[in-house]
């Protein structure tokens, strides 16, 4: 089983700890944010991404397969302006990503 974990400092929320197991054989996958489960998704042996918000960040996370094995990214940008819509909040964060220090 993999595990990847990226920690970073919220001005807000003070360390903030996103996390990763991903099954080697079953290609199960679990994401969590501090001790809360975000997302569960099965057979995953293929790349793929997945977008979620933790406090004001809308977070994306890219599992990649290089050369037979599995290696991932976290990208989050904050969103501060109430006013957006969810569609903008979107749009603002393909258009300008942050990618914040990862630790394995």
């Amino acid at each position: 089983m993999s595990e990847f974990r990226c920690t970073y400092y919220d001005s807000s929320q003070g360390i903030q700890t996103l996390g990763l197991y991903h099954g080697q054989d079953s290609g199960n996958v679990v994401i969590y944010h501090n001790f809360n489960v975000v997302s569960i998704d099965f057979k995953v042996h293929q790349p793929k991404s997945y977008s979620f918000m933790v406090n004001e960040n809308l977070v994306k996370l890219n599992v990649v397969k290089e050369n037979g094995k599995f290696d991932y990214k976290f990208e989050a940008t904050r969103i501060k302006d109430e006013a957006l819509s969810t569609a903008e909040r979107v749009m603002s964060f393909l258009k300008r990503s942050l990618n914040y220090t990862t630790a394995s």
